[in-house]
C-alpha cells in the first residue's frame, strides 16, 4: 500500500487526522498515513535540543517506512521546514514532498517568531486558557467552523505540546544557516518538492516560499486550492483525501 508520512505543523496532535482516516477506511484506503512522531508533542518527552529532535524523528520514520518503497511525503505548518531538515539528514530524500502552507524561512522575517525566540513563546499557554482565544483563532483560520468539541481537542494538541516554545528558539537564522549548508550537501533533498497553497489561509502565504526559494536557490513548483485554508485535513477531510491520492498517484513510486 501507498504510504504517506505526514508531518504536522504546530501542537500537531493525531486528533487532526482523525476525519480524515475515516474518510480513507470509507473509501477503500487508497494510501496510509505515517504521522512523524514529535517530541514533546502530544505528552511524548522532550528532546535536549534539536539534533536530538530531528534524530529521534527520523529514526522513528526509517523504523515505518525502510522497507516500503511506494513512499510519500506531506508536511504542513512548521512540519514543513523539519521534513525538510529530515531529508537533509539522509531520510526520505528520493520520496516526492508536498509543502502545505509552509512555515519556512520566514521564521526569521516574521514578527511572531522573533517575538518567541527572545522569551514571548511562554504566553502561549496563557492565551490558549483563555476562553476567547480559541473561539477567535477558529472564526479567523478554520473555513468550516468546527464543533465546540473538535475545537477543544485541537486546541488540547497545542496544550500538551511542550516543544512548541523550543521549536521558535530553535529554528532561527542561525540554525537556517546549518541547514542551507545541509541542502547544498545534499542537494537531492530538495528534489520533487511541490508547494501548495490555501486560497483562504490566513496563516501563511507565498512570501513565505519566494524568501525560502532565494536561501536555498531553488523554484518549486506551486499549486493553489481555492476553498482551503491552512487545516484542509480538518476543514474538507474528504477533498483532502482526494487530493493527496490524486498527487500521489501522480508521482511515480520510489525504489
Amino acid at each position: 500500500m501507498r504510504t504517506v508520512v505526514f508531518f504536522g505543523g504546530n501542537g500537531h496532535a493525531a486528533v487532526r487526522l482523525l476525519a480524515a482516516r475515516g474518510v480513507l477506511s470509507r473509501v477503500g484506503k487508497p494510501f496510509e498515513i505515517v504521522e512523524a512522531p514529535y517530541p514533546g508533542f502530544e505528552g511524548r518527552g522532550d528532546a535536549r535540543d534539536l539534533s536530538e529532535f530531528l534524530a529521534t524523528v527520523s529514526d522513528a520514520i526509517r523504523r515505518h517506512v525502510d522497507s516500503r518503497t511506494d513512499v510519500r511525503v506531506y508536511a504542513t505548518g512548521i512540519g514543513a521546514l523539519l521534513a525538510l531538515a529530515v531529508r537533509a539528514g539522509g531520510a526520505l530524500a528520493p520520496a516526492p514532498l508536498v509543502l502545505q502552507g509552509p512555515v519556512l524561512w520566514g521564521l526569521e522575517r516574521r514578527w511572531m517568531p522573533r517575538l518567541a525566540r527572545v522569551g514571548a513563546a511562554a504566553v502561549v499557554p496563557w492565551l490558549l486558557a483563555r476562553p476567547a482565544f480559541p473561539r477567535r483563532f477558529a472564526r479567523r483560520h478554520f473555513v468550516v467552523p468546527p464543533s465546540p468539541e473538535a475545537r477543544d481537542a485541537f486546541f488540547e494538541g497545542y496544550a500538551r505540546c511542550s516543544a512548541s516554545a523550543d521549536l521558535f528558539r530553535w529554528c532561527g537564522p542561525a540554525w537556517l544557516r546549518e541547514l542551507e549548508s545541509a541542502c547544498a550537501r545534499s542537494p537531492m533533498a530538495l528534489e520533487h518538492v511541490e508547494v501548495w497553497w490555501g486560497g483562504r489561509d490566513r496563516v501563511v502565504g507565498p512570501a513565505e516560499l519566494r524568501w525560502t526559494e532565494a536561501a536555498l536557490g531553488v523554484r518549486w513548483p506551486e499549486r493553489t486550492f481555492p476553498e482551503w485554508g491552512h487545516y484542509p485535513m480538518l476543514d474538507d477531510p474528504e477533498g483532502w483525501v482526494r487530493a493527496v491520492a490524486a498527487a500521489a498517484n501522480d508521482d511515480p513510486a520510489v525504489t
